[in-house]
């Protein structure tokens, strides 16, 4: 077979190679080239930024061109010896992002291979470096990360071209745009994470309500009203791991998650089969979410319903750690069964999201079943039994979901759902406002320090800049290693369902000590065995929450210390903490009569409630270990990737800043361009976005 690239001939030419000796000149030549990039290398390395020089330059600039004139010649020349063969040079055929990207690859294992772990193999490392050495690592890797994110995602669809599309939203996509042209310009990477998340806020400008509410209080029913829609099952109970995201889209498409991270998009039916308990009893096929698309003008505007699983036993205990599992909601919609009273899972439910921060409106479904005098009347007596139970003056509004009752569902979405999510979008766009004006003086205060230093004027270094570096360092490798600390201790969840049997054990003797009661109910067995797994996640949950907690403090004292208003708030933690997934049974253990043994001790007691859950549910309890362990573990991914984000786009900002201060960075500064771009920013005002295209295209 010819060699790839050469022109195949069909007889031989007078003068002309074999095939074999075709081969070697070309591959002669490319060889030749290489080594000639190669002294190109070596003439320009001092231009070069790299804190390892290979080469002392000896030559002068005009030397230096000579050579270069001498190697445009000899390609010149390889080109002709090719040309004789009628032979030509190969055409590229790697893009350079895959090249990119490949040794960004082999960079993150070069970095990986300086962790701890790995470094023992040389020599015990000392315990005080460990956690140093973890921030160097995490330190390297968040921007490895960084540049592979901007090379696979922002090169298709950059930032600029993202705000472009933005700028309908008004004057502070012109000034985000402003403020993107310049950290480009300046070869400020280090705030491009910090526009993206504005960027990516903008585009999601969406508001999230979700209905909580008792199983059979008529959520599915009424969604489907709302939307005039039959996409969701009614009449079965819901999966409670599994809650389901209603968004606008052209047409009904229905799309599946499942804990392994594969996407399927699936039919309604098979929709209905997945999240519900009749037709994925215990959640077997272990989905975690549930999106279905719906061609509804109520959703057009960017409101997204979200049915929820109800919180049952969870509300009632009312515990903080129960606040994990809200999902993260802008508004929540708590529907009351017309036919029942108000009871303290109810109230409990209330409690949580108000604790969580979360508005609320409760809704009193299936109004129909009351006639108009007494409806007024058990409206107000919910509102007063609120008032009573928790304080609050919630708002009470009577909906059904029967096509002749629909008056009162248009009702509440046109005067109270539509004013709160105009209200919600307007305390959107302010907070944005406030981040944007944030990250703009500190654009301003890099640029100012990086002209400082080009002027040699100096500045104020803080206390201790090197202090303030090992603290961004250790914060980093902390945060770095939450990923692996939370796999592990999911991992090890599915080989706990003993210890998670024993655990329920004793709280059921307990109860029968305590309560003089030998019968324990299955729903008591229940909640007990739900109590012991959460007790084996929260733990692991309460301690990465610490870490973020004391991670954002360092972040804020690091920034008090620098002048810097930039900073992240404690709340953005509990927002990402989230969504932990549900563990769910599909069946009640049995309920246990204790009263022929209680005499025999509280040691055989806890034997007797031991068997007997291992007998009726152990195998469940550790087939749904096993899969809520997946589930967990994709979320603590998730999570530990978010978090990771958010400390490292203002660690790294911190930290470039200090090197600049200390005049240890390496920007090449174009003096008179940074005065402009510091005036411009310096005079901003609102009248100023409507030309700030015109202003780019002058400068670019």
């Amino acid at each position: 077979m010819p060699n790839k690239g050469l022109e195949v001939v069909k007889s031989r030419r007078p003068g002309e190679l074999n095939e074999a000796q075709q081969r070697r000149l070309l591959v002669s030549c490319q060889y030749i080239d290489k080594l000639l990039g190669s002294i190109e290398n070596a003439l320009h390395s001092a231009s070069s930024l790299s804190p390892f020089p290979r080469y002392v330059v000896d030559v002068t600039p005009a030397q230096a061109r000579v050579l270069e004139d001498h190697i445009r010649r000899i390609r010149t020349q390889l080109l002709h010896a090719l040309d004789w063969q009628c032979m030509k040079p190969e055409p590229p055929e790697i893009p350079v992002t895959r090249a990119i990207t490949t040794d960004l690859a082999f960079i993150d294992i070069a970095i990986e291979e300086l962790r701890p772990s790995y470094m023992r193999g040389s020599g015990a490392v000392p315990e005080d470096a460990v956690a140093e050495l973890n921030g160097v690592v995490h330190e390297l890797r968040s921007i490895v990360q960084s540049m592979n994110h901007y090379v696979r995602q922002e090169l298709g669809i950059n930032l600029e071209s993202r705000l472009r599309k933005l700028e309908a939203t008004g004057y502070n996509v012109a000034l985000l745009r402003l403020i993107e042209e310049l950290i480009t310009r300046h070869g400020l990477v280090e705030f491009r994470a910090r526009i993206d998340s504005l960027a990516s806020r903008l585009e999601d400008n969406n508001l999230e309500v979700a209905l909580f509410g008792r199983v059979s209080s008529g959520k599915s029913s009424l969604l489907n009203a709302l939307l005039n829609t039959n996409v969701l099952p009614v009449g079965i109970n819901p999966i409670t791991a599994v809650p389901t995201r209603l968004t606008y889209g052209p047409a009904v498409r229905a799309a599946i998650t499942f804990g392994s991270g594969r996407e399927e998009e699936v039919t309604l039916d098979e929709l209905a089969k997945l999240v519900t308990e009749q037709g994925n009893p215990g959640n077997l096929r272990n989905v975690v979410r549930a999106v279905v698309e719906v061609p509804s003008p109520r959703l057009k505007q960017g409101i997204v319903l979200v049915d929820t699983p109800g919180l049952g036993s969870l509300a009632r205990r009312g515990a903080a750690e129960t606040l994990a599992y809200l999902p993260s909601c802008d508004l929540a919609l708590f529907l009351l069964d017309a036919g029942t009273s108000l009871n303290d899972e109810d109230i409990g439910t209330l409690r949580l999201l108000y604790e969580a921060g979360i508005p609320a409106i409760v809704l009193l479904s299936k109004a129909d079943l009351l006639a108009p005098g007494d409806l007024h009347q058990t409206t107000g007596y919910i509102q007063e039994q609120l008032h009573a139970e928790l304080g609050l003056g919630t708002s009470v509004h009577a909906v059904s979901s029967l096509p002749e009752r629909t008056v009162l569902l248009d009702h509440f979405f046109e005067c109270e759902l539509l004013p709160r999510f105009e209200q919600a979008r307007a305390l959107r766009n302010s907070s944005i406002a406030r981040k944007i004006g944030a990250l703009r003086d500190s654009v301003a205060a890099a640029l100012t320090t990086i002209l400082d230093q080009t002027k040699r004027r100096g500045q104020e270094y803080p206390s201790d800049v090197h202090d303030l570096e090992e603290q961004l360092r250790l914060i980093t490798g902390e945060i770095g290693e939450q990923g692996s600390i939370l796999s592990h201790a999911f991992f090890r969840l599915a080989e706990m369902p003993d210890a998670i049997l024993s655990e329920a054990a004793d709280s059921a003797v307990a109860w029968v000590l305590a309560n003089k009661k030998p019968r324990v109910s299955s729903m008591r067995l229940s909640e007990w065995l739900h109590d012991a797994v959460w007790n084996a996640v929260g733990r692991s949950v309460d301690d990465v929450r610490e870490v973020c907690r004391r991670a954002i403090f360092t972040l804020q004292t690091v920034a008090q210390e620098m002048g810097r208003t930039d900073v992240p708030s404690p709340d953005e933690i509990e927002i990402l903490l989230r969504d932990v997934p549900r563990f769910e049974l599909a069946t009640l253990p049995e309920s246990v009569n204790l009263q022929p043994w209680v005499f025999l001790g509280n040691r055989f007691l806890r034997y007797k409630v031991r068997a007997s859950l291992r007998s009726n549910v152990g195998g469940l309890v550790k087939q749904e270990l096993h899969l809520y362990g997946q589930a967990l573990s994709q979320w603590g991914r998730q999570f530990a990737n978010k978090i990771v984000h958010l400390v490292g786009s203002y660690a790294d900002a911190y930290r470039v800043q200090l090197h600049r201060i200390t005049g240890t960075s390496n920007d090449a500064v174009d003096v008179p361009q940074l005065e402009r771009d510091l005036s411009l920013l310096a005079s901003w005002t609102a009248d100023e976005g409507a030309g700030v295209t015109d202003t780019l295209q002058k400068e670019a």
